[in-house]
């Protein structure tokens, strides 16, 4: 007979908190427009006294609040009584949520992220272990870029090559840098320009947030063969980018990455066999949280498919330290992301173009309150 399981800490109590704070300029990219910074914070409490907390977002400020409301109404109801170290069964219990008629997906699995996310601290923090060495430990420090290159109304080239400057003194070692909102050609200087300020060891990508027919990405890749671009992020349209990616890598060399504006593992499997990426970079915060991206990583490994994380840092650099197959942690300069750069206390080491991972048990790091208190939207 098979013993029952030992029952963990039942989950108690859930709180969910958004902060907004409003950015020094509009950053943009080909397809959209960031004013403020938004996240998302989310406690859960168990019977024992236990917490587990992590921060998700980076998305406009309806989303996370829509988010927000189904994590409250829709989900807290579903989960309190359990037991918290369940983290599987909690997450299919979540996500049953999602079959409803009439529900906003996104939203639902943005939500379901963010509880797995403070469950995932919780383990992390009963065990004492970063949870990077608790899923795998591949690794202690990754390299780290930076998201930059966004629009500048009437700037020259040479203003992103100041921008690249900037980011290497800060000890970040590459940009993936903003292009698909412009021509081809107006594109290829920008981007060219910012190679020419730091050099070939300066690790440079370049996302057009599928703000490109297929043509023109091909066109733009061929403008830039000399430029050792390490990736093509999300170069084309959405409505039909797994046949127009395939054939971007396929007619220019260029590695393909995509995966972020999926919400679930088995698109993610779609991507990698249909051929259309060489990266894939699912966000968890919106991709349903730490559970389905280690799943699609180890997925991602076996058909030689590296795995990136857009942005959030304290996640995405947890996430990639723990598989063999991660490339770069992703960051934005501190204008841009102050939530990471002021908000986030104990974080790891950013020097000479690597970030050294925090070693805390969880996500390894600890919030600010009153960053939080001050940036706190009801």
């Amino acid at each position: 007979m098979l013993d029952r399981p030992s029952q963990g800490a039942a989950i108690d109590a859930v709180e969910c908190i958004m902060v907004q704070i409003a950015l020094p300029r509009d950053f943009r990219g080909s397809v959209y427009s960031v004013t403020h910074k938004n996240a998302l914070i989310t406690r859960v409490r168990t019977k024992d006294g236990a917490v587990g907390e992590a921060v998700n977002g980076e998305g406009q400020a309806p989303a996370l609040l829509a988010a927000k409301k189904i994590l409250i109404e829709q989900i807290v109801p579903l989960l309190l009584g359990q037991d918290a170290s369940r983290i599987e069964q909690c997450w299919q219990t979540m996500f049953t949520i999602t079959h409803r008629i009439g529900l906003d997906r996104r939203a639902a699995v943005r939500a379901i992220a963010c509880i797995d996310s403070a469950l995932w601290d919780l383990l992390g923090k009963q065990a004492n272990q970063s949870l990077h060495k608790l899923w795998g430990g591949y690794a202690d420090a990754l390299p780290i870029i930076a998201i930059g290159g966004q629009y500048i109304d009437g700037a020259p080239p040479e203003k992103y090559g100041e921008e690249m400057v900037e980011l290497k003194e800060l000890g970040i070692g590459g940009c993936k840098f903003k292009v698909g909102g412009l021509s081809a050609q107006d594109d290829a200087a920008r981007t060219r320009a910012a190679r020419k300020a730091v050099g070939d060891d300066f690790i440079l990508c370049v996302d057009a947030n599928r703000g490109w027919p297929r043509q023109t990405a091909i066109e733009f890749a061929k403008l830039v063969p000399d430029l050792n671009l390490r990736w093509f992020e999300e170069p084309c349209h959405w409505q039909d980018d797994r046949r127009d990616m395939a054939a971007v890598r396929m007619l220019t060399g260029l590695p393909v990455v995509a995966g972020q504006s999926e919400i679930t593992a088995q698109a993610c499997r779609d991507l990698i066999t249909d051929g259309a990426i060489d990266i894939c970079n699912i966000d968890a915060s919106w991709g349903g949280g730490a559970t389905p991206w280690l799943k699609i990583a180890h997925l991602a490994e076996i058909f030689g498919v590296q795995m990136a994380h857009h942005g959030e840092p304290v996640i995405g650099s947890q996430l990639l330290a723990a598989v063999p197959n991660g490339t770069y942690v992703e960051t934005h300069h501190p204008d841009r992301d102050p939530i990471f750069h002021r908000m986030i206390q104990g974080r790891g080491r950013i020097a000479n173009g690597v970030y050294t991972l925090p070693t805390a048990p969880g996500w390894g790091v600890s919030f600010d309150p009153d960053f939080i208190r001050h940036h706190a939207v009801n």
